[in-house]
């Protein structure tokens, strides 16, 4: 199936979602899930109109990211950020969608004022581990909901969202209970934020569990397989 097949498929089954959820049509991020793509693939789905890549390895976003400036494409960082790796991500990410920490938060923050960034504040998203899973990365629910007052504190970093990835399951029936619980966290959340209205996206859904999460309340869906067809082999 083609790349332009692909992605009339997936427009069509979150269509259906979105119809199906409570919350109605909304303004939603398809987010390419880009790891280990090659750069024709990701030019490809850009120029069909998905714009939106998020990386987890901050090596491999650092090969393509400089050489696609010709496209409007908006890199997000999706995987575990080592403090070191801060300063040379940062003037190509539209956005960090896995802050799990207020040192990190805070880290940003000041790479930012040492870079002498045009744009006064980064936007992150903070990584919930909504099933409280040992091997994945993010803060239990709880933790989140204590410390989002501190996350709020650094004047460089602007927190625009949650993002998680819930327990894997067979049976995605199973994974909409994680999925409601985020939806009352982000809603709890937004009533805390010094700026509500930036407070915007609630990062949830994969390839599997996407239409899932969109019935939930989902805003933003990370996408691979579905769309770029089965990752190549490393």
């Amino acid at each position: 199936m083609s790349l332009s097949e692909n992605i009339a498929k997936l427009r069509a089954r979150i269509q259906r979602a979105l119809e199906r959820s409570p919350f109605g049509n909304r303004q939603l991020i398809i987010m390419g899930a880009s790891k280990g793509q090659s750069l024709n693939k990701i030019r490809e789905i850009a120029e069909l109109g998905i714009s939106h890549m998020g990386e987890n390895y901050a090596q491999e976003l650092l090969t393509k990211a400089p050489i696609s400036m010709d496209l409007d494409i908006q890199w997000h960082f999706i995987g575990r950020l080592q403090s070191n790796k801060i300063k040379h991500i940062l003037p190509y990410v539209t956005s960090i969608d896995s802050v799990d920490s207020v040192e990190l938060v805070q880290k940003i923050g000041r790479v930012r004022r040492q870079l002498e960034l045009k744009r006064e504040r980064i936007p992150i998203m903070i990584q919930v581990n909504v099933g409280q899973e040992r091997q994945k990365s993010g803060l239990s629910p709880d933790v989140v909901e204590n410390l989002f007052p501190d996350f709020l504190e650094e004047g460089g970093v602007e927190v625009v969202g949650l993002m998680c990835i819930p327990p894997a399951h067979k049976d995605v029936k199973k994974i909409r209970p994680y999925f409601k619980q985020m939806k009352e966290l982000f809603e709890k959340l937004k009533l805390l934020h010094k700026n509500p209205e930036h407070f915007q996206y609630l990062s949830m859904g994969m390839s599997a569990d996407f239409e899932v999460a969109l019935e939930e309340g989902s805003n933003c869906i990370r996408i691979g397989t579905a769309l770029f067809g089965p990752r190549p082999p490393k």
